[in-house]
């Protein structure tokens, strides 16, 4: 398995948890330490079976945000929509820095796609869209 930064938070059920998938070491760590600066509990992984292997192990990811370009077989849009039929319960945010995969993660993803380069404050108020809409369409 691909070694995974902070994994353990992935095993509080209930939790707010986020998945940060970046091949970019840098990118990644910048982005996740913002983001537990913002309240999330983060676990941060290079590749997409990075996630599967946290969802086998019975871990809990309530958002992914993955990049489109990840190495390994697997990339953005395949995890995108392999989420979307085992789990959609997950929301899955694609930053894109292409214009034409924008139509693809537009059918894979909530809200569409978020261009690249984002503010990490543009993340956290979609992801806080993402769960507050999940909140209200529970049923009572």
């Amino acid at each position: 398995m691909h070694k995974l930064i902070n994994d353990k938070a992935a095993a509080e059920p209930g939790s707010n948890t986020l998945m940060v998938v970046e091949p970019d070491v840098l990118a990644r760590m910048c982005l996740a330490d913002y983001l537990r600066d913002c309240g999330y509990k983060v676990i941060e992984g290079g590749l997409a079976q990075d996630v599967f292997d946290i969802l086998e192990a019975g871990g809990t990811i309530d958002v992914i945000l993955a990049e489109v370009n990840l190495p390994g077989g697997i990339d953005g849009f395949a995890l995108a929509s392999q989420i979307r039929k085992t789990h959609p319960g997950i929301d899955v945010i694609l930053p894109l820095g292409i214009a034409k995969a924008a139509d693809k993660a537009g059918e894979l993803c909530e809200d569409g796609p978020k261009e690249k380069p984002f503010h990490p404050q543009e993340v956290v108020r979609r992801i806080n869209m993402l769960r507050e809409r999940r909140r209200t369409s529970k049923p009572s």
